[in-house]
């Protein structure tokens, strides 16, 4: 009997326009717009939910299936291990107690089922649902729990379009009849206890996940469903309607209920409902909780036998769980004494899950974590508005630099001094120091310290990447090879933008003047690249096409990262690069680079920093500021697999191998393939990188030291004038004089 779980997770946040935060005062780092005395009020009041850490019960090679409530109101867990045993643990007076489920075994044993979850009805009797290899759906009941029988039910054999019912919810109301959510029709089918016949059918939202939770229980036995995009219909154990309640339609969203009240969690965190009311009451701010983690996903809530809730949760990346257990102390201050705010132009995953951390370990502080909410198209008006709050001393306490000129704002006076931190860092971790102190500094003191970084990769032709080493030296390539594709088939913006991170250094002088000269060799040369490279198949109307399989996230688009990659397979005199953040990342390139007989070459040294961190000078929080700063950088926050970048943490770099011994991982390949226009067609089966290759990897981040850092608007000036160049509206002559009286007015404000 094969057993297991597959689900996805798509995260979700709020943004925020940075005018309308700016305007709000949101980035002051005191509480600007309120008195002392509405201050002291705020911090005054006493009462919150506070979260607190459940040790699972689970032994390594089980894996939970999902959490449920017994007959008595304690939590339950169900899992499974490699064996095809299932186990039932629950909670009791502060212990678990491990119940082996050998009916399940007994009675499927031999078949190849994957069992999906476990429900107990209010008299104990325990309910199975699994699934066989042509996807039919199978219903077991026990009630005792020691020998079980299946549920014949006529519906589950019926097929229909799709083939057989997709039940993805399994829940049994007062009366005992199953609750099934059918994901492929859109509907929720009653089913009758003695019978087995559908007693009734009601229609859902469209599912888009077999983890969507469309049905819910209720302790009394009433039941909801998901009835309606944003509402959720209410029934009681013979299907008769209720009331309905309004929700944050949303992945994630789980509800529990019990005679009086329901209660819905999301990432926004806990709201308690009553049926027919259009408003909820938030008793639980998710900023302040598990649920508002990036890396956590709600697969399991339970109210407790008091004011309180279990909330089981998953964290895919890892392959791995977490119990919280939300208890109402009547003696927390309802708002955190202090308020640390952290700024960026766009969002940040492990800064967004540290917050989580350090709240807990810090219950007088909140950190509020505001973005932009802007990925791209930073303006100088939106630099301005927000050079003008840090000047005035009213920005954020804590500032990442991402995109915006830390060496500006080192001239400005607006950064703190993090020399002193960073050698206590040092002192007490191995780091990849020259990563640490290299990426934002000025005369041997840091001011800026990235959190994550990435590595950007070069193979191919040892010819072609030596002509990139320089611009005269390309420039010259190209003269005596005018055919030369140098990128194989490659995007405009990707030879748009690489070029320019390569040579930006060369065509901005330090004094921030722009080499007009130089820029317009520059220009010219994409433009010749790009034709070589036959760009213009990635156009809108261009017949390019790429099946990336099931390998995830292979290719992301930034200036290392081109869709046209692969065709270096027919174009040998070519290179190829690719930028490496995680082991999935490595999957293509070193696919590739084992085939061709390739190693990875650095691009002269060049890391990309994620996540630059930097203390505003005038803060009022500086002492909680460089403790959150601290606390980024611990073995705690970068050992996580957040997925967003690698560890500047030598220990933390342990994570690629965990990934690389992940279950997912071990002999995992897919096949991806590239369809381009005319006679270019190729197929990889991609897998894993081997150890080795892994430790190669780690090895070449020890001697990065040249961090790829832009200024956004600079970049965003460039990218819309080389735009125009490329496009062929403007000659290069024309586009870098455009780029350099822009960059001089943007420069000189």
């Amino acid at each position: 009997m094969k057993m297991g779980r597959h689900g996805r997770y798509v995260k979700r946040t709020a943004a925020f326009l940075l005018s309308a935060v700016l305007a709000a005062g949101l980035l002051s780092g005191c509480g600007k717009g309120k008195t002392e005395e509405q201050n002291k009020e705020n911090t005054s009041v006493k009462g919150r939910y506070v979260e607190n850490d459940m040790e699972l019960p689970i032994q390594e090679g089980e894996k939970i299936l999902n959490m449920a409530k017994s007959k008595d109101g304690n939590p339950v867990l169900f899992s499974e291990a490699e064996d095809t045993k299932v186990f039932r643990y629950e909670y009791k007076e502060g212990n678990w107690e491990q119940t082996p489920l050998d009916w399940i075994g007994q009675l499927y044993g031999g078949q190849n089922l994957r069992l999906q979850e476990i429900q107990e009805t209010k008299e104990g009797a325990q309910i199975a649902r699994s699934t066989d290899e042509e996807m039919l759906t199978h219903i077991a009941k026990s009630e005792d729990g020691q020998t079980g029988a299946e549920q014949s039910i006529p519906y589950l054999s019926q097929q229909g379009d799709n083939g057989y019912p997709a039940v993805t919810n399994l829940q049994v109301d007062g009366a005992g009849n199953y609750w099934l959510s059918d994901m492929y029709q859109s509907k929720v089918v009653v089913i009758d206890a003695s019978s087995m016949e559908v007693m009734q059918e009601l229609n859902s939202v469209e599912g888009s996940s077999s983890e969507q939770r469309m049905l819910f229980a209720a302790e009394n036995g009433d039941m909801a469903a998901n009835t309606e995009d944003g509402v959720v219909t209410v029934y009681d154990s013979g299907a008769a309607e209720k009331g309905t309640m309004k929700i944050d339609q949303q992945e994630g969203v789980m509800m529990c209920g019990n005679e009086e009240n329901w209660y819905i969690i999301s990432g926004e965190g806990i709201m308690r409902m009553v049926l027919g009311n259009e408003v909820g009451e938030v008793i639980l701010d998710g900023t302040m909780a598990s649920m508002g983690s990036s890396l956590n996903r709600i697969a399991g809530f339970i109210k407790g036998q008091e004011d309180d809730f279990y909330v089981l949760y998953s964290q895919p990346k890892a392959s791995t769980w977490s119990l919280m257990h939300y208890v109402y102390d009547a003696e927390a201050m309802a708002v955190p004494e202090n308020t640390l705010r952290v700024f960026g132009l766009s969002e940040n995953a492990t800064v967004e899950d540290a917050l989580l951390g350090f709240q807990k370990a810090h219950p007088d502080v909140k950190v509020e974590f505001l973005t932009s909410g802007k990925e791209e198209g930073i303006t100088m008006d939106d630099i301005r508005t927000l050079n003008t709050e840090l000047l005035g001393g009213n920005g954020a306490d804590v500032l990442l630099l991402d995109g915006l000129s830390a060496e500006s704002y080192i001239e400005k006076g607006i950064l703190a001094d993090l020399t002193d931190l960073a050698d206590e860092l040092t002192a007490q971790e191995t780091y990849l120091e020259s990563i640490l102190k290299s990426t934002a500094q000025k005369d041997g003191k840091i001011y800026g310290m990235p959190v994550k970084f990435s590595m950007p990769v070069i193979y191919g032709d040892e010819n072609t990447k030596a002509a990139l080493s320089s611009l005269d030296s390309l420039k010259s390539y190209l003269e005596e090879h005018p055919q030369a594709s140098i990128f194989g088939i490659a995007q405009r913006d990707y030879i748009r933008d690489f070029l320019f991170q390569m040579y930006q250094d060369e065509v901005i002088n330090k004094d921030g003047k722009v080499d007009q000269e130089k820029l317009a060799d520059l220009l010219e040369i994409e433009v010749k690249i790009a034709a070589n490279a036959r760009a213009e198949i990635f156009d809108e109307d261009g017949s390019a096409q790429m099946d990336m399989g099931t390998a995830a996230k292979i290719f992301q688009q930034d200036m290392f990262s081109n869709g046209g990659s692969a065709a270096i397979i027919n174009h040998p005199d070519s290179v190829a690069t690719s930028k490496i953040a995680s082991v999935t990342d490595m999957m293509t390139p070193y696919t590739l680079m084992r085939q061709m007989s390739l190693s990875p070459d650095t691009l002269d040294g060049l890391y990309i920093p994620k996540g630059i961190i930097g203390i505003n000078k005038d803060t009022k929080q500086k002492d909680i500021a460089e403790e959150f700063v601290k606390y980024l950088f611990s073995p705690e926050v970068q050992g996580k697999p957040v997925g967003d970048g690698l560890s500047v943490l030598e220990s933390g770099m342990g994570i690629l191998k965990e990934e690389l011994a992940s279950e997912y991982a071990t002999g995992l390949v897919t096949m991806s393939s590239w369809k381009f226009e005319g006679e270019e067609e190729i197929v990889l089966d991609v897998s894993y990188p081997t150890e080795e290759e892994v430790d190669g990897l780690i090895a070449i981040c020890r001697t990065l030291e040249k961090p790829a850092t832009q200024d956004c608007v600079i970049w965003n000036i460039y990218q819309a004038e080389a735009d125009e160049c490329l496009g062929g509206n403007v000659d290069a002559k024309t586009a870098a004089k455009n780029i350099a009286q822009k960059v001089d007015t943007y420069l000189a404000e």
